[in-house]
């Protein structure tokens, strides 16, 4: 009777030891492949700012982002039409405009697939920052890289700091005041590109106004132009964080 005691003992026990070596190689196994996917993911944001860098090398905008090489990008990059630059911030980024809104969510100028993506302005803009309203879309990186930091302009304090971005294009440079932060979702009326006139330009203020989170005292009209930066957010499903800037021509280019 012992003797047949002792080996259920035994097998329960070896039983119980082949199911927590089991458990041991799933956990293993799933820990490698969470590795895998995390260095992989890690490999993808360093080849996108290492492509970042060598654009902003080419551009010249590591040493002087008043002074873009644009015949030398233009020859590189057919999509590229502006340069979008904020100091003190991670924003230094070649802004481009494809034939639809979804290529460059994923490609980066050179054409590579990155998810990093590229800045780009919306394909209904037929007059790129000539238009009333230019909407410029970027993601916001977990890296902090991209457009993460325009949802830091629903804080005030953040707005002090950095009241101000540098927008560059083959004829023109600009100085963008920003004005306005806003949380919305992708189908919001915001994002509109025919004005009747200016009551409608007017309105569209007005509408941005009633919803920003950020109050300054930028004054803006409808005979400004103005750019809508845009990225996504998680307070909701679709939602988007927008900043708002007024276009201030600089000295025209000769």
């Amino acid at each position: 009777m012992r003797s047949d005691k002792t080996k259920k003992k035994k097998n329960r026990k070896k039983g119980g030891s082949t199911l927590t070596d089991f458990i041991i190689v799933i956990l293993i196994c799933v820990i490698l492949f969470c590795a895998f996917n995390i260095g992989k993911a890690l490999y993808k944001y360093y080849l996108g700012t290492k492509e970042y860098k060598a654009i902003q090398a080419d551009a010249g905008t590591q040493r002087d982002n008043n002074n873009i090489d644009w015949k030398k990008l233009q020859s590189k990059y057919k999509d590229i039409i502006a340069w979008l630059y904020q100091k003190g911030t991670v924003i230094n980024y070649p802004v481009a405009q494809g034939s639809d809104n979804s290529y460059y969510l994923t490609h980066l100028l050179s054409g590579e697939y990155n998810f990093k993506g590229t800045l780009f302005v919306d394909v209904r803009n037929k007059d790129p920052f000539n238009d009333f309203v230019t909407v410029i879309y970027g993601h916001r990186m977990k890296d902090f890289s991209m457009f993460w930091t325009i949802g830091d302009y629903r804080k005030r304090d953040y707005w002090k700091k950095h009241p101000t971005m540098d927008l560059s294009t083959p004829k023109q440079d600009y100085k963008v005041y920003i004005f306005a932060c806003v949380t919305i979702p992708s189908s919001s009326k915001l994002y509109k590109f025919d004005f009747k006139n200016n009551k409608e330009k007017a309105n569209y203020l007005k509408a941005i106004m009633n919803k920003t989170d950020l109050q300054t005292n930028v004054k803006v009209t409808e005979n400004n132009k103005i750019v809508m930066l845009s990225t996504c957010t998680y307070e909701f499903e679709n939602a988007r964080v927008v900043a708002f800037g007024k276009l201030v021509p600089k000295k025209k280019k000769s």
